[in-house]
């Protein structure tokens, strides 16, 4: 018999995904918010209980940080109150719970260095806030839950699974548009693919319960980052100067929320660094490049 995974937020980027990739091998509950209100306690006890699954993954969330400024109790209510209901009925019934978190946490990290699970980070952003605030919650509730702090993420688009506004996306569309980019040379920060993250849940299942960075290193300002996925993407070199640096964001306080992955290491478990992990995308999707920008992708 095939183990069950319930995973919520399935109608989004991640959880969509995730779904998709897992359903030949586990029987997959998708819950998506017009199947189950994860901000009403007893409803999300009694579908867990009735669904009894062996591993809820929980990608549902408010994950625009504009939205979750501008609506704070939104925000608060499906990712702090939201998770810590899916906790609760997890730890009813025995299941085990991977709770999407965030690399968010860090927005107040002003060190260089890549910062580390235990790092204590003054909390900026209502997003990020509430995500550690479900972090703590849930490990009270749920010791061996595991919390995992994802970073920006990206994908080429795939028929019948949401996409996001992320890089790759950004620097093609602009591409298409003949309209350069601007990206701040002052924010640090891993960006991931997305099939990396989805592939290597099944393996973070077995973790032991506790607080895991989950993504791509990197030590590159944003600007850094997409001008070598540029160069990736205009190999004849014919557009120009096209990643434009923004010097005006942050200015002389940089941003990072760049993160160590020795801890996740340490478990066998490890992701592409970000510019790597931007190459190996382009190269087993060249259909997505030719069909977008006319032109194919040669060997990086």
């Amino acid at each position: 018999m095939k183990k069950k995974i319930m995973v919520t937020g399935s109608e989004g980027f991640l959880g969509g995904r995730i779904a998709a990739y897992y359903e030949n091998d586990y029987d997959v509950i998708r819950v998506g918010h017009k199947s189950l209100d994860i901000t009403d306690e007893k409803a999300v006890a009694e579908y867990i209980k009735d669904k009894s699954p062996d591993t809820v993954i929980h990608c549902a969330a408010i994950s625009n940080t504009r939205v979750c400024e501008e609506n704070p109790a939104l925000s608060e209510a499906v990712s702090r109150r939201g998770s810590v209901n899916i906790a609760k009925a997890c730890r009813e019934i025995g299941s085990r719970l991977l709770f999407m978190s965030s690399d968010q946490i860090y927005g107040g990290s002003r060190q260089m260095a890549p910062n580390k699970e235990t790092d204590m980070i003054p909390l900026i952003n209502v997003y990020g806030a509430h995500k550690k605030q479900a972090e703590d919650e849930i490990l009270e509730i749920l010791p061996e839950g595991i919390c995992l702090r994802l970073t920006w993420m990206y994908d080429f688009p795939v028929r019948g699974l949401k996409s996001n506004s992320n890089l790759l996306a950004n620097l093609l569309r602009s591409m298409v548009q003949n309209r350069p980019i601007k990206l701040s040379v002052s924010d640090y920060r891993g960006i991931t693919w997305v099939q990396e993250v989805v592939k290597n849940i099944e393996p973070a299942m077995d973790l032991p319960g506790g607080i895991y960075n989950f993504g791509s290193e990197s030590t590159l300002s944003a600007y850094e980052i997409g001008s070598r996925v540029f160069q990736m993407l205009d190999k004849n070199g014919n557009r120009g100067n096209f990643v434009i640096p923004n010097e005006t964001v942050a200015g002389d306080n940089p941003r990072n929320l760049t993160m160590d992955m020795g801890k996740l290491k340490a478990y066998g478990i490890s992701f592409s660094e970000t510019v790597t992990g931007f190459s190996k995308c382009l190269e087993e999707n060249p259909e997505y490049v030719y069909a977008l920008i006319g032109e194919s992708i040669v060997e990086i």
